[in-house]
Formats: structure tokens, sequence, C-alpha cells
């Protein structure tokens, strides 16, 4: 309880401070991109670290080097919980796309930076701006633009991962981009197995690319279980890691849809 309640007001505290420095580089975006983008990053990485340990996280990185910095790219995770937008924004090194549900444009401070990057907002609970959103992504990726996505459409809220939605691949289908997965397992342990902020062991891992050639010819319900099954194989590969027994037999295999 004594966590939560020196997250928000740190959390109260810099989303305070930094409305100034929003609003400018708000404006500045809109002349200077690119600079607005590395100052944006460095900013948000300057003050997500300090709350993102404050919240709980003990964070295990691995996997820098199949970071990729000199394209774009779509990175594609699974979503277990709040603290994996703040995760990403601050351990991938800048700002991206990300796309994420309409809700997080409520939340001060963070969705005027996020919209500062690019991000897009998804209403999921609407198919006609849900294709819309994949179109800007789309865009976004064929102008030079790196862009996150979390094809779960919403958080698991625990170890398990719900069915990627295969729409969620379509732009870099299109764009012809590479697909680079990542792995988060243990954010849902900070917030979402109770109502106050718990300390947790949580790991990142981002796995190599998978380069369009890999994935051409493919239909995006393919292309997604693909993914989703690299990633499923490296949340087993980290428990077992940590000590964790997962029989084979239970161990879930993702299959495109029948009628695919």
């Amino acid at each position: 309880m004594i966590r939560s309640i020196l997250f928000l007001l740190a959390a109260a505290f810099v989303a305070i401070i930094n409305i100034p420095e929003c609003i400018y580089w708000h404006f500045r975006s809109k002349k200077d991109k690119p600079g607005a983008y590395d100052k944006a990053s460095r900013i948000c990485r300057r003050w997500i670290g300090p709350i993102q340990r404050l919240a709980g996280v003990d964070l295990h990185k691995s996997g820098e080097e199949n970071l990729v910095k000199d394209r774009p790219v779509l990175y594609v995770g699974n979503h277990q919980g709040d603290m994996d937008i703040l995760l990403i924004m601050h351990e991938f090194g800048e700002l991206y796309s990300i796309i994420a549900k309409i809700e997080t444009k409520k939340i001060p401070v963070v969705a005027q930076w996020m919209a500062n990057a690019d991000c897009i907002f998804m209403d999921r609970g609407n198919p006609r701006h849900t294709l819309e959103s994949i179109k800007q992504a789309q865009e976004l990726l064929e102008n030079g633009r790196t862009v996150v996505i979390f094809p779960e459409g919403t958080r698991a809220k625990g170890p398990d991962m719900n069915e990627f939605k295969p729409g969620a691949f379509r732009c870099a289908l299109k764009a012809k981009v590479p697909i680079v997965p990542f792995v988060i397992d243990g954010t849902y342990k900070v917030f979402e197995q109770q109502r106050y902020l718990k300390k947790a062991d949580v790991d990142l891992r981002i796995l190599p690319a998978i380069e369009p050639e890999e994935y051409a010819g493919m239909k995006t319900p393919d292309i997604s279980a693909m993914v989703q099954q690299r990633i499923q194989d490296e949340l087993y590969r980290l428990r077992e890691e940590a000590g964790a027994v997962i029989p084979e037999e239970e161990k879930k295999v993702w299959n495109a849809p029948q009628n695919s």
C-alpha cells in the first residue's frame, strides 16, 4: 500500500513538472521531427526509469543486440500488464510509435508524450477504427518509423497469453518490414494480481528479427501463429531458466485458424 501511495505521488509530481516540456516538444515536433523524437526520448527515459523501479519492477533484460536502429521494424510482444508500455518506452532506447488502447489517452502526460511520438490510439470496440489504426501503422512504417504493437489486443493479466489478432500483422506485410518479437514476463505481478503495487521480477527479452523474406507469401493468420509461437517458446524458456518444470504435453502450440 505504501509503495502504491509513493508511486502515485511520484507520478503526479512528474506529470506536473513535465507539462511545459511536453507542450514545447509538441510544437517543436511540427518543425523538427527527428530532433524532437531524440530529445523527447531522453526526457522520457529520465523519468520513466525511476518511476518504474518505484512501482516495484526489478528488470532482467536480454537480447539488446536484436534491437534494430537502422531501419523501420514492427516490434511485436505479449501484453501482461499496465507496466508494459512504460517498460517499452524506457528500455527500447528511443520513443517508437506504439499502438495502444484508446483509454490510454486519459493518462495525463503519458498520453501527451505518446502523441508526440506518433503513437496510435486504437478503439478496439470499433472495427472500422481498428482498420484505420493498422493503416496508420503501415504508413508510419513506410515512412521510416518503427512501430510497437501488442497483438493480443488487451492485457492478459496473468502468465498465459491470449490469442494474437492476425490483423495486427497486416501493416508489416504491406510495408515489407522485419518483425522483431519481444517477450515480457512478470509485469502482471506488479499490479494486476492485486489492487496495490507489489515488487516483482520482470523479464524482457528481445528476439532476432524475422525478415520479410521469411514470411513472404504467408497470410496474416499464419504470420501471427508463427510469431506467437516464438514468443510462447521463449516464455517457457525463461521460466525453465528460472527453475520451473513445464511438461512438454502442457506447452501451448499456436496454430493459424483452419479457415485462414
